[in-house]
């Protein structure tokens, strides 16, 4: 068979449009495209997670990028609530006056704005919108943005008198009476307790750490446990790793 060779911005084509079908009780995914003059086929198992067959010559980015996302435009279930967050080797997110930015490579930021663009909805909490003013939007790559949400228990977005462009809720029975369950894909990308908060009610169905080659030696923590648990309590995840430049990703389905 004649392998033919893509850019990763069509590759990424690709992802967005499998994003867009509708499964239905199919196992698998046929794709067959019109690229460059070539059609492209590409053949993925839903059930067991793998490509069964393709003309694509894949090298090792298009290979990473199509485990990453794969997984999750071609999931079935009615919702998906993933998560990313981005820490330094001691597991910090940001200084403790709040600065976070470039903790994470080009790479892990493109990544970043591909999570947002497969998305329907992506979440921030109220400090991490306040303090960072993030667009939130999908510039970096092809996409639509998704539609806000601002976790907000405390209402400091409305004690702040803030003009915000998202929908605020304050807990996960608010959120989930505003949402439909029809294949939507969930991103909450921060800050910290935000995602603590999904993970603690067992709410993610996959996460995304990016473990930065950077020490800050104290500041914001990445994860906050509700209680203490014994160590043999505390689950172990089985990660499938990707480089991104000099960031390491993990990718954890929970």
């Amino acid at each position: 068979m004649c392998k033919f060779s893509i850019s990763k911005k069509n590759a990424w084509s690709l992802i967005l449009k499998i994003n867009s079908y509708n499964f239905g009780k199919s196992k698998e995914v046929n794709i067959k495209e019109n690229i460059s003059g070539s059609v492209i086929n590409l053949v993925y198992d839903i059930k067991k997670n793998i490509i069964k067959s393709t003309n694509l010559a894949l090298d090792e980015e298009l290979i990473s990028l199509f485990e990453i996302f794969l997984p999750i435009v071609c999931c079935k279930d009615k919702i998906q609530y993933i998560g990313h967050i981005a820490q330094s080797l001691d597991g910090y997110i940001a200084t403790n006056s709040g600065e976070s930015k470039y903790i994470s490579g080009r790479e892990n930021l493109e990544h970043i704005h591909r999570l947002r663009a497969i998305s329907d909805i992506i979440i921030v909490g109220a400090n991490t919108y306040l303090e960072d003013k993030p667009r939130l939007t999908t510039r970096l790559v092809n996409g639509k943005n998704p539609e806000i949400y601002i976790f907000d228990p405390k209402k400091i977005v409305k004690k702040n008198k803030i003009t915000n462009d998202g929908k605020i809720f304050s807990d996960i029975s608010s959120l989930k009476k505003n949402i439909d369950t029809n294949n939507k894909i969930v991103y909450i990308e921060g800050g910290g307790k935000t995602i603590s908060y999904f993970l603690n009610k067992k709410i993610l169905n996959r996460i995304h750490v990016c473990l930065c080659p950077i020490i800050l030696g104290g500041g914001r923590p990445s994860f906050i446990k509700n209680h203490v648990l014994n160590l043999n309590e505390i689950p172990s995840y089985k990660p499938v790793h990707h480089l991104m430049g000099k960031d390491i990703l993990f990718d954890i389905k929970i």
